[in-house]
């Protein structure tokens, strides 16, 4: 135990419910070999144990929301979980500029629109969004009641792109009705794209455990839930962002969705600190058997 040496310490970055891939970033620190092959070892085992299935793309999570009046009604999000670890630190957007949208010609035409639970409060309901309308956007996509969304007609598309109030380093997507495609793809702060455009396609959805029924349909829907990586599914090295763009086309069946961040600033995993906490016992440990 008396041997010191210039180790990489590895830290972990995420610890998901994935396939329980690990990303790491290393640094040189004079540190125990033992005391770290401990404390890390165990960090990952533990998040190991915590991880669900496997996704090819992008991760499941369960949602906590408190639900007023039915799927017409407020559905307030509270927290999710992600592997063992609960979030309630999110980011909304505070932003939203609409670079193309189909227009609205009556019917079933146009794409994007702001719709809401028949009966939920506050929220915009409005067809026809114009380039003007970025606002109409935000008031949906800012708030933490999960029966506001965007809505699509079947065969409109659109690009707009968000921003959002903190970076993130997850975005989490509800999609109503399961049954719809959404294209995604990270922003740099000078709006161009960056990392890898991602597809959700209508098969990826996962059940998110409640269902919403708002003005544009007569009966309430299913929701559909996915997690996505900045740094594992859009490619972002840095793992973090401050903007993504979504965007429709034709044939994507019209994608009504809802969404927030994780703040990315956060506090760590529950494994991440049990992994460090390991360390400094196993330090401490060492120290007092110089001592002896």
């Amino acid at each position: 135990m008396g041997d010191i040496a210039v180790v990489s310490a590895i830290f972990c970055r995420y610890l998901r419910n994935r396939d329980s891939r690990i990303r790491v970033i290393t640094m040189s620190l004079s540190i125990s070999k033992f005391a770290v092959a401990t404390g890390l070892a165990t960090g990952a085992l533990v998040s190991s144990f915590a991880t669900g299935n496997a996704f090819a793309v992008g991760f499941g999570f369960e949602t906590d929301y408190f639900e007023n009046a039915s799927p017409k009604g407020d559905i307030l999000l509270k927290s999710v979980t992600i592997g063992d670890e609960i979030i309630e630190d999110f980011s909304f957007v505070n932003s939203a500029v609409i670079d193309f949208n189909d227009a609205f010609d009556g019917g079933n035409t146009g794409a994007a629109s702001a719709d809401k639970g028949d009966n939920a409060t506050g929220g915009v309901v409005q067809e026809n969004l114009s380039e003007m309308d970025g606002d109409v956007v935000v008031a949906n996509l800012s708030t933490n009641n999960l029966n506001h969304i965007i809505d699509t007609e079947d065969e409109g598309a659109f690009t707009i792109d968000l921003q959002f109030g903190k970076s993130i380093d997850n975005l989490l997507i509800w999609e109503r009705g399961k049954n719809s495609d959404l294209g995604i793809v990270a922003l740099d702060a000078a709006g161009n794209e960056i990392g890898e455009k991602l597809t959700i396609t209508r098969n990826m959805w996962l059940d998110a455990g409640y269902s919403i029924d708002t003005t544009e349909i007569d009966e309430a829907q299913e929701v559909g839930s996915l997690g996505i990586s900045i740094f594992d599914d859009l490619g972002v090295e840095s793992g973090a962002v401050d903007s993504i763009r979504f965007f429709s086309e034709s044939g994507f069946n019209g994608p009504d969705w809802k969404f927030v961040g994780t703040d990315a600033a956060r506090v760590p995993e529950p494994a991440f600190i049990l992994g460090f906490t390991l360390v400094g016992g196993a330090l401490a440990w060492q120290k007092r058997a110089k001592a002896a």
